[in-house]
């Protein structure tokens, strides 16, 4: 079930990805006999870590690393590692989180798993494409995550793998008079959210936070129901597609498509929606949902130089209550620009300071890795 603060942990991600790109830099002089720099066997990283968004305001908090290679192959693969985090908000948002990649049969396998806890103060915006500021209310959820993925490398760029998840919601505060204390809609009540699926993905991105050049697709299909006490039956499809094509040494376009949609009894927190840091910036995140979501977005990214760059985006997006009835005039569109800051040229690792506009506010987001 993808919650409306999963954007907790992509950031994090990138936190602890410069942390590793830092920390296991080889030294000066240490090579091997062939004259190349050995690869890195291990180490634990920890350090704080601050950013800011509009559903957040400012967060702040700590992440940490240990990284490690998985027994002796006579191809090197990737480093496993495993992660965690603790994070507060202005909003008085709790995550905490840990994350697992491991490395297996020289890279060939890939073993993912994901154990999150958030208490988490939201707001509900209604269900549908047309819903208004008037309807918006306040909530508060509680929720417990466990998420597994086993993944096969099946050559070159090509990924399949097996998608397992539990999840357990509980709804500590609602607002006064809303629907979500009437209980009429589905999940006001929390609940138990267990799942499986299949997935396949195409990834040859050349950096997975902040890609120059490449291509990335990916297909998700997932069947929620009452295993081990699921109180909700419902399918999930998502299409998730990317391009990348770099101008020489100069502007990077790029253009990102999403479709998402439920069939059955699915809850309010997991609906398809946009909005946020990555989808849309100028949109709340959960600002609109329902059962059926299309958008596109894109972006240019112009190099100033080796550090600084400039950004401008815009993407028009829409949700409805079924796929026939997503239509060329219900789009609703948001547009902005923003500064780049590299910090790391070698990983190619940024910060970005984006102002999106959508309505008669700007939203700011400060944050780590490109929008996708």
């Amino acid at each position: 079930m993808a919650m409306a603060n999963d954007h907790f942990g992509k950031r994090l991600a990138l936190a602890m990805a410069v942390l590793l790109a830092i920390a296991s830099r080889p030294l000066p002089g240490k090579t091997d006999a062939s004259g190349k720099a050995p690869p890195a066997k291990g180490g634990f990283v920890i350090a704080p870590v601050i950013y800011y968004t509009p559903e957040t305001r400012i967060a702040w908090g700590f992440v940490g690393i240990h990284y490690f290679r998985l027994f002796s192959s006579p191809q090197p693969s990737r480093l496993s590692s495993y992660r965690f985090n603790v994070i507060r908000t202005q909003n008085r948002q709790t995550t905490v989180q840990v994350d697992c990649e491991l490395y297996l049969a020289g890279g060939r396998f890939l073993l993912d798993s994901t154990a999150k806890y958030s208490y988490y103060p939201n707001r509900f915006n209604g269900i549908g494409n047309w819903t208004t500021e008037a309807e918006q209310e306040d909530f508060t959820s509680r929720s417990w995550r466990l998420q597994l993925e086993p993944q096969l490398r099946l050559g070159g760029s090509v990924y399949a793998g097996l998608h397992l998840e539990a999840q357990s919601v509980s709804m500590r505060e609602t607002q006064t008079g809303g629907t979500l204390e009437a209980g009429t809609v589905l999940g006001s009540a929390g609940g138990s959210i267990n799942g499986v699926g299949l997935f396949a993905k195409w990834d040859s991105r050349d950096n997975t936070f902040s890609t120059s050049h490449g291509a990335y697709g990916a297909a998700f299909l997932n069947r929620y129901f009452g295993i081990f006490g699921g109180d909700y039956t419902y399918t999930q499809l998502a299409l998730d597609a990317r391009g990348y094509w770099p101008l020489g040494r100069g502007p990077v376009p790029a253009v990102q498509g999403i479709f998402k949609s439920v069939w059955g009894g699915c809850p309010f927190q997991a609906l398809p929606m946009f909005g946020g840091l990555n989808l849309l910036r100028g949109y709340n995140d959960g600002r609109y949902r329902d059962r059926a979501m299309l958008a596109l977005q894109g972006e240019c990214r112009l190099p100033l130089g080796r550090r600084v760059g400039l950004c401008g985006f815009a993407g028009i997006a829409q949700v409805q209550e079924k796929i026939s009835l997503l239509e060329l005039d219900g789009f609703h569109a948001a547009a902005g620009g923003g500064v780049r800051y590299k910090f790391n040229p070698r990983e190619n690792l940024v910060i970005r300071l984006d102002v999106g506009f959508a309505g008669a506010k700007p939203a700011f987001y400060l944050t780590f890795a490109e929008a996708f």
